[in-house]
């Protein structure tokens, strides 16, 4: 399958809430690393659909714009949204947009990452200004585990 395809493929398997298709689009060991709720390795990908994904939202929306691939590695834009389930959140509509970097193995996804200005989407839900901060010390703690990072500490 080629990236296009297999990005396209886990997208429309997150709408439909379908946790199987995600990992179906995965390599046995592939990774996938999310924003908010780090990082899931192959079967367990339906875990973070099933138990955080669908917890938390409804109504996925994820479209993948212009995906280009060269030697293994992809990329491609996208916009997300979904409607929060939190109390309080009730009408809400979170939307972000961002870039999802990706290896290939035997036309399967190895590793998903994302980059993601999710900024809009926390102060379109009205997030706790603490609840912010919180995310953002998180991000910059994974940040600074990853091999590419260390030069840069």
């Amino acid at each position: 399958m080629s990236f296009a395809n297999a990005i396209r493929a886990m997208a429309a398997a997150v709408e439909r809430g379908d946790a199987q298709g995600v990992v179906a689009c995965f390599t046995p060991d592939g990774l996938y690393h999310d924003l908010f709720y780090g990082s899931y390795r192959g079967g367990d990908i339906a875990r973070l659909i099933d138990d955080y994904f669908y917890r938390d939202g409804r109504d996925f929306r994820w479209d993948m714009i212009d995906p280009v691939e060269a030697d293994g590695i992809g990329y491609a834009r996208y916009v997300f949204s979904y409607t929060p389930k939190a109390a309080g959140l009730e009408g809400k509509r979170a939307i972000f947009e961002g870039v999802a970097y990706c290896r290939m193995r035997d036309g399967k996804l190895l590793e998903y990452r994302e980059v993601a200005n999710v900024s809009m989407a926390l102060v379109d839900m009205d997030f706790a200004p603490e609840r912010v901060v919180e995310l953002i010390r998180w991000q910059s703690t994974e940040l600074r585990k990853r091999d590419e990072t260390q030069r840069h500490l």
